[in-house]
């Protein structure tokens, strides 16, 4: 009984230091979305995911290379290099808390899709916890008798669709391809999607931005390491309930290096989204249809 406490707690130790990475990824972006374009930031962002990558990967040996559906990995690049740069975009122009709670929005979106493309059943639960999800996120972008709108609540939710319509791709295939192929080759073909228009807006970046661009790099491969290590101890639902303090977490970074505070409308937004997909979250995974792939959208 004991040890299987200490495993649940260093599992949701292991998944609370990804949220931390997650921040850290999010806040250099934002940073680097004021100074640079988005593009030009993906760019960065995962050229050097991909070289501090492969020294691991070597290290652990050749089979970690090995791919049989390198067509596959081409149009995850594709799809990865559009979700980013509507993030990097979108996030630039609004808050920390904003972007996080309209990141909340992909389970719902996903559920849609897999719907569509995976011909999953969808109970109406399910239907009803995805309505309520965005009136939710509608609530944060445009409060009722608002005439202001959220614009950058667009390139957000392209970004969520992106992702999702990506994690439709490792429902299919993530088992049948090793987890460090997977990493590897999505950063490599979005590296190589956003090089011509990247260097075709070349902005010569400063020495700060060179080392936030090597941050980026490194704290998405330091998410997936610190997922990786939670996904080995707990079960995928046991995690649900802790993905609400990534919101936490947004409203100190976005406070802290940003001088944000979240207004009304997006903590009101919050308290109807964060429950919902985490409800949601937990009845996918009992009822058979999550995947721990879901967990690692944000950066495969």
């Amino acid at each position: 009984m004991a040890e299987a406490r200490q495993k649940y707690v260093h599992g949701v130790l292991w998944f609370l230091l990804s949220l931390v990475a997650c921040q850290i990824n999010d806040a250099a972006m934002k940073f680097l979305s004021v100074r640079l374009d988005p593009i030009q930031t993906t760019f960065m962002r995962f050229s050097f995911a991909v070289l501090l990558l492969l020294p691991v990967m070597l290290a652990v040996g050749m089979r970690t290379f090995s791919t049989v559906r390198p067509a596959l990995h081409f149009f995850r690049g594709a799809i990865l290099f559009a979700a980013t740069a509507c993030w990097c975009w979108g996030l630039g122009r609004t808050s920390m808390a904003m972007a996080v709670l309209i990141g909340f929005s992909m389970p719902l979106i996903l559920l849609i899709l897999a719907r569509i493309f995976l011909g999953e059943r969808v109970s109406l639960w399910r239907w009803c916890a995805t309505a309520v999800g965005f009136i939710g996120i509608a609530v944060a972008t445009n409060p009722p008798g608002s005439a202001c709108f959220n614009w950058a609540a667009v390139p957000l939710l392209l970004s969520a669709t992106f992702f999702a319509i990506l994690d439709i791709f490792n429902r299919r295939y993530a088992e049948k391809e090793p987890l460090w192929a997977m990493i590897l080759y999505g950063s490599l073909w979005t590296a190589v999607f956003s090089a011509w228009p990247a260097i075709s807006r070349w902005v010569s970046p400063s020495p700060l931005d060179w080392l936030l661009a090597v941050s980026l790099g490194a704290s998405a491969n330091l998410l997936l390491f610190c997922l990786m290590r939670a996904l080995r101890l707990i079960e995928a639902s046991a995690t649900a309930p802790y993905r609400n303090v990534e919101f936490l977490f947004s409203l100190v970074t976005g406070y802290v290096f940003f001088g944000e505070i979240a207004d009304g409308p997006t903590l009101i937004g919050a308290a109807i989204v964060l429950p919902t997909t985490v409800a949601l979250a937990i009845y996918e995974s009992r009822a058979g249809g999550g995947s721990k792939t879901e967990h690692f959208h944000s950066c495969c």
